[in-house]
């Protein structure tokens, strides 16, 4: 499972749910290694937005940066171009809202 121990202490989040913070951590992780800081910003504050306030749903989120900063340097990846990474963002805070917005 993706989300170890987060996950136990995670119960009323729906897989696409999980999916929707995991993607966003992914990418936030790039942000971070690229120096994209206005596009991480912009991932955390749609998680403000967007998120019950349950503080295992931050730290999924937090797994998931952890997780894809440190495979970047692993794998030696490069920055995505700017322009099209905003898009990735853009697709992942709506689908973000989306998952969240009976919530």
């Amino acid at each position: 499972m993706l989300f170890s121990g987060v996950a136990a202490r995670v119960h009323a989040v729906s897989d696409n749910q999980r999916e929707a913070i995991d993607q966003l951590g992914q990418l936030n992780g790039i942000a971070l290694q690229c120096k994209y800081h206005d596009e991480a910003k912009r991932i955390k504050q749609s998680l403000i937005v967007s998120l019950p306030k349950k503080r295992g749903l931050g730290d999924l989120f937090e797994e998931a940066t952890e997780r894809s900063f440190m495979a970047f340097i692993k794998e030696a990846r490069r920055c995505p171009e700017k322009p099209d990474f905003v898009v990735q963002v853009d697709n992942a805070i709506g689908g973000l809202r989306s998952a969240f917005s009976h919530e």
